[in-house]
C-alpha cells in the first residue's frame, strides 16, 4: 500500500503498547511506620496521578531502540523509557524489586534506577548485552535529569493552578513547594550519585550495577539554572 503522504495509498503505523495489570494476592499493606513513611515519599504529584491512572495515554510516544547490530534490532521490541518508568511508579515503592523476564536492550532496570527500585531482569539472547553495559556510564545524568523534569513540571502545574484557582492548603516539606493533596507532602525524588557495574565475581553471562542515591532534595537554585539553561535559546 505504501507508506507516503498521498490519500488512498498510506497505512496506519501499529504503534500501541498494551499493558496487562494484575495483582498477586489481596491489597498489599503497609504496616510499621518506616513502610508507611517509605510510601509517602514514593508519591505521586496529584496532576501526575491524574495523567498516569487513565486508562490511555496520549503523551508517549515510540523511541528510537538505538541498536546497531542487525540481528538485536530484528528481534528487539523496545517500548518507551517513559512507559517502563511510569508503571514502576505506580505500583511499587522504593526499594522494592522490579523482574523483567524479557530484558532486552535494559528499558526496565534503567527506569527502575532512576526510580530507586532494585531490579532483575533475564534476558536468553545475548546480542543484548552490548545494549545493556552502557547503562551505569549514563544512567546518573540520564536519571537526574528526569527526576529534575518531573519536578520542574510540577512547578509550572503550581504557577498555573496559583494563577486560576488561588492558594493551595499543603506544602511538601522537602522542596517547599505548594501541592494539592496532603499525600504529596512527603513526595521525595533521590538524585542518583554514582552508579557503577560490578565484575568481579560475576560470571560471564551476568550483569550487576549497583547505585548510589541522595538522601537530600535536590537544590532548588540548581534546578532553576539548569531548567534556564535547557531551555534558553
Amino acid at each position: 500500500m505504501g507508506s507516503g503522504m498521498l490519500p488512498a495509498g498510506a497505512y496506519v503505523t501499529l504503534e500501541h503498547e498494551y499493558i496487562l495489570i494484575v495483582r498477586k494476592n489481596s491489597r498489599r499493606e503497609f504496616k510499621t511506620a518506616d513502610e508507611k513513611q517509605n510510601r509517602c515519599e514514593s508519591a505521586l504529584f496529584w496532576e501526575e496521578r491524574n495523567i498516569w491512572y487513565s486508562d490511555v495515554w496520549m503523551d508517549i510516544k515510540g523511541t528510537d531502540q538505538g541498536l546497531s547490530d542487525e540481528v538485536s534490532r530484528l528481534r528487539s521490541a523496545a517500548f518507551p523509557y517513559e512507559l517502563a518508568c511510569r508503571l514502576i511508579n505506580m505500583y511499587s515503592v522504593k526499594g522494592d524489586v522490579v523482574l523483567d523476564p524479557f530484558l532486552g536492550t535494559g528499558t526496565t532496570i534503567a527506569a527502575a534506577m532512576t526510580s530507586g527500585r532494585n531490579s532483575i531482569g533475564v534476558e536468553i539472547d545475548e546480542s543484548f548485552q552490548h545494549a545493556i553495559s552502557p547503562i551505569a556510564r549514563h544512567i546518573v545524568n540520564f536519571s537526574n535529569d528526569y527526576l529534575h523534569d518531573r519536578l520542574i513540571r510540577h512547578f509550572e502545574f503550581v504557577k498555573n493552578r496559583l494563577q486560576k484557582s488561588g492558594p493551595l492548603k499543603y506544602m511538601n516539606k522537602h522542596y517547599e513547594c505548594p501541592v494539592v493533596t496532603s499525600q504529596e507532602q512527603s513526595i521525595l525524588l533521590n538524585e542518583l550519585e554514582e552508579a557503577q557495574e560490578h565484575s568481579n565475581h560475576v560470571p560471564a553471562n551476568e550483569q550487576v550495577f549497583e547505585v548510589r542515591y541522595s538522601e537530600s532534595p535536590q537544590d532548588m537554585a540548581y534546578i532553576q539554572n539548569w531548567y534556564f539553561e535547557k531551555n534558553m535559546p
